[in-house]
This record gives structure tokens, sequence and C-alpha cells, in this order.
């Protein structure tokens, strides 16, 4: 779920009267891709050494600056780094920088395109006053005054692009580009917007791949959007551009806060005179290529390298997608069958535990869908301390200590016993060596460590004090080795709740900075909460009364595990007849079964003529072939594994049908009875929900939430498919299953 204000919270959940208007806007790309992908500067002589030329057409930022002796450029401000002497030593993106003082920049495409429009960042040394030319259009630009540049001239038939600057904002300066984006965008509002409506889906347990659809009607009443106009953006519209939505939500105060609402690609669209319709998609839509290196390793290989590995093969730009690090923990030998990208990526998600998805700024994630397994640990506290019991949920014993007012002479505490090799000690808690002074400070504060398994968001915490309990502490909440937030909390009691969303962590640090005066820290007990503050309630949130579905029950779920076993006899895989040239010399074979211990030759063999296999996995070969030109015939010889499977099983119910799963990169029993218990408790949930509610741009697919019901308090599902709609105000309808997940409840 989204993160937002308070404001924004306490409007959307106000009942009892209209919520304040709703906006939408919703931009197209109208960007040339393959002007853009084969776009490159071709006089290199004519820019700086520290020059930049591909990452400006490649969507990179320049982040930050070399002093150069242009005019007016360089600042004092410890902002700008030393320029280095050589290109072998420039690291800092700079960008296309011309050589001469206010010199030309020329932009080559190897074919003609039509490109609708440009887009420039200059950077802060922009230019004035400059012309932009191309094969047959000259463009004079002047009294320009923004570093972001966009024009939506066309440029028919263009070959190049050249940028001469005549006059810059700081005078005397070379000529930037930071990034240039062959194309505009097209841009509507709710002046505009007919209806729009986003569909997600997300299965918890990766049983389908995910999936967001988005749609769009806007007014074409004007005919702004007929094909036939030749001066129409619609002309310049391809397949897979991006389409940025974000919604806006008027507050009480006035002010309008605006979420990210999807970042996904176009796939079609229509217009008549009345309307313009828009369809499109995730990224997943488009990753159909086909996965052929699947390898068997005795050794196993880690499921986030595994990911990386389809991902690089895929073709995806390693900057959008992030692969949850727990999966480096968990390793898998059999081999990745030969599937589509996206379907090996769902069973990578599948084997690890996690959930794959696209987030709202178009990202793929790979993230961990469970309760990790936490230990706490601490290098401040007393010789009697249990640290480590803090997560364990056990009531703790007490002894009594010689700090102020702490013992009482009621029969509740233990005498304590002496520190002494091999002494047992009761279940205390943590207890802090640090003491606290007359103040109520620390001369060390004393500190908790809880590190995670694998990254959790959560909302809520209790925290279970002994007597006297201290008055002030801070969440340090760490992300990949990062800390991410600082959460502060005073007024703290014997039993402290917390209702604060925390950033997602693997690692939290529960500090104490205030105690009691003259006593030791005392923590009993930490519970997780529920990861939500959200709550589905009637007249409120749901415009109809909930439909409920009680689904079949599971008796038995088996999860097949797939053992590989080398055996048999070389045999021919493969034999193929194939034209040879000089320029073309390679050639793939491919195989249905897994495969290895392969091995090539030519049916026929001149001299000087060899064929060597340079690539392969258990699916495929590639061959290279030497002094070989003209028709030839090749064979491909080699062993194929055999493969036995068995089975890791789960009673859920008394009754009920026999479920089976089968992913085949599972073969270790551990692995499997893990992947049981995980989709175990899934099935287990056997009662679904239908609602129909007022619409919340903050929720996504795979988020839980509570729905108020009369028979259980606290009720709590997980949704999997949410679709949200606009026609001028928003609705939404959701199909969620119900939670089952064994964490403590905390609302808001």
């Amino acid at each position: 779920m989204l993160t937002a204000s308070s404001q924004y919270k306490e409007h959307m959940k106000t009942s009892g009267r209209l919520r304040n208007q709703t906006y939408i806007r919703v931009t197209i790309g109208l960007i040339n891709q393959q002007a853009q992908s084969s776009a490159f500067v071709p006089k290199s002589e004519q820019c700086t050494y520290y020059s930049n030329l591909k990452w400006p057409l490649d969507n990179y930022e320049v982040k930050e600056l070399y002093a150069t002796c242009d005019q007016d450029y360089t600042t004092l401000n410890s902002k700008m780094y030393f320029l280095p002497r050589t290109r072998e030593d420039v690291v800092l993106n700079q960008g296309i920088v011309s050589e001469e003082l206010m010199g030309p920049v020329e932009i080559r495409f190897p074919v003609q395109y039509d490109i609708k429009g440009l887009t420039i960042e200059f950077g802060k040394a922009y230019p004035v006053d400059f012309i932009i030319e191309s094969n047959n259009n000259v463009v004079s630009v002047t009294g320009n005054t923004k570093e972001h540049f966009v024009t939506e001239e066309i440029f028919e038939g263009a070959t190049f692009l050249r940028f001469v600057p005549s006059v810059m904002v700081n005078g005397k300066s070379r000529f930037r580009i930071h990034k240039i984006t062959m194309g505009i965008g097209i841009y509507f509002d709710n002046q505009r917007i007919l209806s729009a409506t986003k569909k997600e889906h997300i299965s918890p347990v990766m049983e389908e791949l995910p999936t967001i659809d988005f749609s769009l009607t806007v007014n074409n009443k004007d005919r702004a959007f007929d094909i036939e106009n030749e001066e129409s953006s619609v002309n310049f519209l391809e397949i897979g551009q991006g389409i940025s939505v974000l919604y806006g939500q008027e507050l009480d105060d006035g002010s309008v806060e605006w979420l990210p609402g999807a970042k996904v690609r176009l796939k079609e669209w229509s217009a008549d005179d009345e309307q313009m319709n828009f369809s499109a998609s995730d990224r997943f839509e488009y990753m159909d290529g086909t996965y052929h290196k699947g390898l068997y390793r005795p050794d196993g290989i880690s499921l986030y390298d595994l990911a990386i590995d389809v991902f690089s093969d895929a073709g995806v730009d390693k900057r959008t997608y992030w692969i949850d690090s727990y999966l480096k923990s968990v390793k898998v030998t059999n081999p990745m069958p030969v599937v589509a990208h996206k379907e090996a990526l769902q069973l990578i998600a599948n084997a690890g535990r996690c959930i794959l998805y696209q987030d709202r700024e178009g990202n793929i994630f790979l993230k961990s869908s469970f309760i990790p397994d936490m230990e706490s640990s601490s290098d401040n506290e007393a010789y009697f301390s249990h640290a480590g019991s803090v997560l364990d949920k056990a009531v703790k014993k007490a002894y009594a200590m010689t700090t102020q007012d702490y013992t009482s002479v009621a029969p509740t505490q233990y005498f304590l016993p002496r520190q002494g090799e091999g002494e047992s000690y009761l279940n205390v808690g943590y207890v802090s060596e640090s003491v606290a002074g007359s103040d109520g400070f620390f001369a060390v504060n004393p500190a908790l460590e809880i590190n995670l398994e694998a990254s959790f968001k959560c909302f809520g915490l209790t925290l279970e004090f002994g007597s006297n309990n201290p008055a002030q502490m801070v969440f340090h909440v760490y992300h990949d080795g990062e800390l991410v937030e600082d959460y502060k909390l005073t007024d703290l009691t014997a039993t402290t709740i917390i209702s604060h969303e925390f950033e997602e962590f693997d690692k939290l640090v529960v500090e104490f900075t205030k105690g009691y005066p003259n006593n030791r820290v005392v923590l009993n007990n930490i519970a997780f909460g529920d990861r939500t503050d959200y709550v589905f309630e009637y007249g409120n949130e749901l415009t109809k009364t909930p439909k409920g579905t009680q689904l079949p029950k599971v008796r038995e779920f088996q999860v097949i595990r797939t053992l590989y076993n080398q055996a048999g006899e070389k045999k021919e895989l493969a034999k193929e007849t194939i034209a040879v040239t000089a320029s073309d010399n390679r050639y793939t074979f491919y195989f249905s079964n897994p495969s290895y211990d392969l091995s090539c030759e030519l049916t026929e063999t001149g001299e000087g003529q060899t064929a060597t296999i340079v690539d392969s996995s258990n699916y495929f070969a590639t061959v290279e072939f030497i002094g070989v030109t003209g028709i030839v015939e090749v064979s491909i010889t080699g062993r194929e594994y055999t493969t036995v499977q068995t089975k890791v099983s789960r009673q859920l119910n008394p009754t009920g049908k026999l479920e089976v799963w089968e992913n085949p990169l599972v073969s270790d029993t551990v692995h499997g009875a893990n992947l049981a218990d995980w989709i175990g408790d899934y099935m287990k949930a056997d009662r679904e929900y239908d609602l129909q509610y007022r619409g919340e741009p903050r929720l996504d697919a795979n988020d839980i939430a509570f729905l108020e019901n009369k028979y259980v308090p606290d009720l709590l599902l997980r949704v999997y498919d949410h679709t949200l709609k606009f026609n001028g105000a928003l609705s939404g309808t959701i199909k969620a299953r119900r939670d089952m997940s064994n964490v403590a409840t905390a609302k808001d």
C-alpha cells in the first residue's frame, strides 16, 4: 500500500459526506523508440574528452558536475569536482559537451526517421538562442529561459539533428546536452478524460503471472485525434510507448495530494468522432522471449543469481528491477526449463517464496512474501539477560534488583543468583547492562538489534516493559545496509502500542535514549503488528455488503521434487544441413530434453575445416565454423539427463481434495518443505470475498487490509484482484482471500 499523509488518510476515511474533487493525469510518451535506440554522435572530435556520447541518449541523468573554465559556470559551494586530466580517469557523466565555446553538437541516425518533438535537458549552462537543423527542417529558438526544453516541431525524414547555439545564458560557454529524448508526451487531465480503469492481479503464491491492464477514454469531439489528420499526435503513437498515470485528491485545506498510479506501456488505440480509446499493459506483456540457458549445477546457484541471468538474457536494464537479497540464501541445482523470460521469473519467485510484480514506477520487483525469521541480540545486556527471547512472546519472570524503586516485597520477583560459570537463569527478557543516572540518561545508551531473514514491512509494534519502563527511545530502521528511517518515541508506558507505518526493513535497532532514573531497561517482549492500517468498514469504504465464498477444502498438499541423474550412452541429439558464410559462421541447435556432455562434428570434413561448440546449456549448443563456406551437415551428440520425482506432503484438513504443486526448480527436501508450508498456509485460508468500495488509489494488489465482520474481529484479507475506476469520481472492486498470517494484530 502506498504511503500517504495523515491528512490524506483522514479525508479518505471520512464517512457521512462526499469526498472533495478527485483528479487524474495521464501522459503518453510520443517517443520514436527506434530513433532513440539507434541515435549516435558521429564526430567525437567536436566534443570534449570528458563527454559521454552514449548515456545522454539512454536516459541517464547528469547528477554531479566537473568544474571547468567556462564563463560563470564553476561554483565555489563544494558541489563540483575537479576535472581529471585524461579520459581514462573520467568517472562522472557530463553528457555531451562541445569542444569549442558555443560549438555545435550533431546527432545522427542510420536511416530516416520522423520525430515528433524533442525533449532536452541542457543543464545549468543552457542556450538562450540556438537553431536545430535536420534534413528537411530548421527550427530557430530565441529567448529560451529553461534548462528543460521541449519543442513540438516535427522533424520528418531526419537522418541527423544538429544543434548550433548563438547565445548562452552564462556567456562564453561550451554547449551541453545532458539528456535528449526523441519525442514528447500527450497530456490528458480531468477536462478531457471521460473514464479510466486500472486492473491489477497478483497471485500471493505466484500461481499465475502478475498483470496490470489500464484503459483510457478521452473526449475527441473536436477530432484532434483523427487518424487522417497528418498533424495529429495519434500518427506518432507506437506500440510499447510509456504511459504514466497520476491520481490527485483535494484535501480539506484546498491543497491537492498527488499519488503515482502506474507506469504501463501502450498496447493499442482507436478513435472515432466522439472519443479515443487507449489500452496499456505491464512490462511482462513484452517479456515473451524464450530462456534457453538452463543448466544443471551440482553445487547449486542462488535464485538471486539465476534471476539476474534471466533479466540479462531478456535485455532488461538493471536499473529497472530489484531482487530481494534474501534470494542469495536460496540455492537450486535443477536447470531452468525452456520457458518465456516472464515465466522463468515466475518460477523463481514461487521457488523463493516471493511475489513478482511491477511497481508504480514501472520497475520489476522480486520480493519475499512471508513472515521472516527474526533474531534479537545486544552487546549491552546484564549477565542474566536473554535478549534473544524478546521475540518469543512467552511470559517473562522478574528478578529483584537493587535499582531505585524496582524491587517489590510482593512474591512476584525472584532472588538473583550470583554470576557464575554454568549458572542457569530465568527467562527475564532483555535487561540492559547500563544503568540510567539520576536524570534518566545513560553513559552508553543500551540498544537491542533485531535482524530479519528477509525484508519486512509492518504497521505498528507492541512493546512490553518490566517495572519502571524507560522514558524515550529511537527506532533505527535499515534495509540492505542503508538507514531508511529514524523514528523517535517519548512518553512510554508499561505496554506501549506504536501505531506507525514503518518503512520496509531487514534490520531494526532499538535504542533507549532515556530511562527511569537509576534503573536498567527491562524489555520483556516485542510483538510486530499487521502490515496495514486500512479497514473496509460498512457505511464508509464499502458501497455494498461483501460477498463471501467458501472454497473447497484441501485435505493434503504435495510439492513435487525433481531429481536429475546422469545416465545413458552418448547419442545423436541433432543433425542439420546448414549454409555457412564468412560473415555468418555460427549456428545454434536447440534440444527438447535437457542434455550434457555435448560435442559436434562435420559429416564430411575438408582440410582446415573445424566446427566447435562455443556456447551451450542443457537446452542449446552454438557451433562456430572455421574454414567452412557453403552447405555442410553438422551432428551434435551428447547424453540426456534422466529424472525421477518424489514429493513432500503437508496435511491441511481431515477431509477435502488432494492438491499437487510442481516447480521444476525444486529438488531439495528442506526447500520443498518450506514451499509446502508457504503455499499450504495460503490454501488453508479457504474463504474469498468480493468487495465493492469507494475506491482508493493507495491500494495495490497483494496488499492486506482489515474487513469489518460481525463474527470475526479484525478479519484480515489479502487482495489479489483490484480494479480502480475513474469517471469523474473513484470507485473500486476487490477480490481478496482471507489471510491467516500468525502475526499480532495492530490497527489504527
